[in-house]
């Protein structure tokens, strides 16, 4: 298990999850906002009908569920540690060298 930072327009969360999502983070995060989120059934819930289109609501929480339940259910992720800090704050000196995605 390795340390992502995980964020939705808000504080980075640290996370731990399998080293293998840590070390292809992106495409994770990717595949559940442009594959998952959109075709899966089991997504419905975070589908918003805003009339002429769809919208999503979701946040860094929604991807962790979705890899516990979907991906990697024998290897769960875990939250370690919510950051508050600022946009213009440094990241603390030990996840600085982890990968982070924001939705």
């Amino acid at each position: 298990m390795k340390h992502v930072l995980l964020s939705a327009d808000g504080y980075p969360s640290v996370y731990s999850v399998p080293d293998i999502v840590a070390d292809n983070l992106e495409m994770y995060c990717l595949d559940f906002c442009e594959r998952w989120l959109r075709e899966s059934p089991d997504a419905a819930e975070y589908r918003v009908d805003l009339g002429a289109c769809i919208g999503f609501r979701f946040n860094e929480e929604d991807f962790v569920k979705y890899l516990n339940k979907w991906i990697f259910p024998d290897q769960p992720s875990i939250l370690v540690e919510t950051l508050e800090i600022g946009p213009k704050e440094k990241i603390p000196q030990k996840y600085e060298d982890c990968e982070w995605f924001n939705f």
